[in-house]
């Protein structure tokens, strides 16, 4: 077996961060959605406010599992010192510290005032200057959300990226890998949401479940037809690049491949999504989504979402040109 660099905090890292991505897009187009800009009142005010409140906080614990992965931590800072367009490390550095302030700003913008106050309340008096940060930015939700929804697109890709810029990994090699990351990011965000309002007894929700599902399915739909050309692609390339997808093909993430990622988290709940839509595709009238297989189909998601980072992370790195 090849030396193995990255591990299971890499993987978290890039499972965290993809997440986060997901979470501010689906928020933001949810945001953007809301008739005639009302986001006080609309059909899909809870999608958006989850999002926005939940979006920041994984990204900040994977990029601290990031900084420990360095070795040398407290080193971190010196990544921030200059920007190198050609080097993925630092423009992705830089990308993630934009985001991580975009989100913030994003969920603080959705606090109610009783909860700003909540917080501004815990402040230290010797920091009584941070008073002056409790405004209200509820109005700069839809500018806020327009700005991040690039910003959300480019750290699911650049999940992706981090792998594929090392060339000497023929697994990573192609711009697939990005493609594929950003779309499962984006699932995973979806599914997510998905999981928490299926856990909400409360009544209601058919729109934003149709919203939901009809965005998932669609992501994981491209989601499999990445995966296809990958292996396609694969097969009519060099020959490190042919052995290193046997790693898949017959060796040991074959089991994990098309079973559990494949079969279990993206093929199963793809059937089980559409089947719910069904009715709402065919008929107007409100769908009562199972919130049962709902919270199933979300679980598969985010097991499968995490798996695909796990096998690429390891596979990849069992690779190599020889």
């Amino acid at each position: 077996m090849k030396h193995i660099e990255w591990g299971y905090l890499i993987v978290s890292y890039l499972f965290l961060g993809g997440l986060s991505a997901g979470l501010y897009f689906v928020s933001a187009l949810a945001t953007l959605l809301q008739n005639n800009g009302n986001t006080q009142d609309g059909a899909y005010r809870r999608i958006a406010k989850l999002g926005a409140l939940l979006a920041p906080w994984p990204v900040i614990i994977g990029s601290t599992l990031l900084i420990f992965d360095l070795g040398k931590w407290y080193r971190f800072w010196k990544l921030f010192l200059h920007v190198r367009w050609t080097s993925p490390m630092s423009v992705g550095s830089w990308l993630l510290i934009g985001f991580s302030v975009v989100s913030l700003l994003y969920c603080f913008a959705w606090l109610a005032e009783g909860q700003r106050a909540w917080i501004f309340a815990r402040i230290p008096k010797r920091f009584a200057f941070l008073q002056t940060f409790n405004v209200d930015l509820s109005a700069k939700q839809r500018p806020l959300a327009l700005i991040g929804l690039p910003i959300a697109v480019g750290v699911g890709i650049y999940t992706g990226v981090l792998l594929g810029a090392v060339q000497s990994r023929p697994f990573w090699n192609t711009n697939l890998v990005a493609q594929l990351f950003l779309f499962s990011a984006l699932s995973t965000g979806c599914a997510l949401l998905m999981l928490l309002l299926a856990l909400d007894h409360s009544p209601g929700g058919s729109k934003e479940f149709q919203l939901l599902y009809s965005l998932d399915i669609g992501l994981m739909t491209l989601e499999f037809f990445i995966v296809l050309p990958y292996i396609i692609h694969g097969q009519l390339s060099v020959q490190a690049v042919k052995n290193s997808l046997e790693l898949i093909l017959g060796g040991p993430f074959t089991l994990l491949f098309w079973v559990f990622f494949l079969g279990l988290g993206l093929l199963l709940p793809l059937m089980i999504e559409t089947v719910e839509s069904i009715p709402a595709v065919v008929s107007r009238a409100t769908v009562h989504y199972n919130q049962r297989l709902t919270a199933v189909a979300a679980l598969l998601v985010l097991g499968g979402g995490f798996l695909l980072r796990y096998i690429f992370v390891f596979a990849g790195q069992m690779s190599r040109f020889d």
